[in-house]
């Protein structure tokens, strides 16, 4: 019986790729993408587009778990040089829209999970959760993906916490 439903309608932040290969072994889903050669990317330093390419090398990113499996994108992504002669940036590597950050090994999505948890639940707990979303990361993780999220702006309700050697209270302070 063949599907007829496309990859990028399940998963849409592989629209901007090309899918190679989906593997789907015992306990891991793996996808295989390459970004388009030719196409020319903006330099995060100086704003010019380059289609230079200097390499390519392969990312390994997590994904949202699919029908009780974690996800694995390798991604082939290009380095570029930049064509500005006053850059300060010789090479730079692009960024996937929607599928890659820099410094990051996790997609958009998977992040936006991890920052929910990390929100409602915090350290033990929410590391615990996680895998059971067939993800993992550590206690100590998830509190600095807790400390990462921005602080709300200044006109939230301002929060005083008084503790015991057990519990502690909450009292919002009203806007003056």
């Amino acid at each position: 019986m063949a599907c007829d439903v496309e990859l990028t309608v399940l998963l849409p932040h592989l629209a901007s790729v090309l899918v190679e290969a989906v593997e789907a072994g015992e306990g891991l889903v793996r996808i295989t993408v390459w970004t388009a050669a030719g196409v020319s990317v903006i330099c995060p330093g100086c704003g010019q587009e380059s289609a230079w390419e200097h390499s390519r090398y392969v990312r390994h990113v997590a994904d949202e778990a699919i029908g009780g499996r974690p996800v694995v994108i390798d991604v082939s992504v290009r380095r570029l040089y930049c064509e500005n002669s006053a850059c300060s940036k010789t090479t730079f590597v692009e960024q996937v829209p929607g599928l890659t950050v820099r410094y990051q090994r996790r997609t958009l999505a998977l992040q936006k999970v991890i920052v929910s948890v990390a929100t409602a639940l915090a350290g033990r707990a929410g590391a615990r959760l996680l895998v059971h979303l067939h993800q993992t990361l550590s206690w100590a993780g998830m509190l600095t993906c807790l400390l990462r999220i921005p602080c709300p702006p200044w006109w939230c309700p301002r929060f005083s916490v008084w503790t015991t050697s057990h519990c502690g209270t909450a009292i919002a302070m009203p806007r003056s």
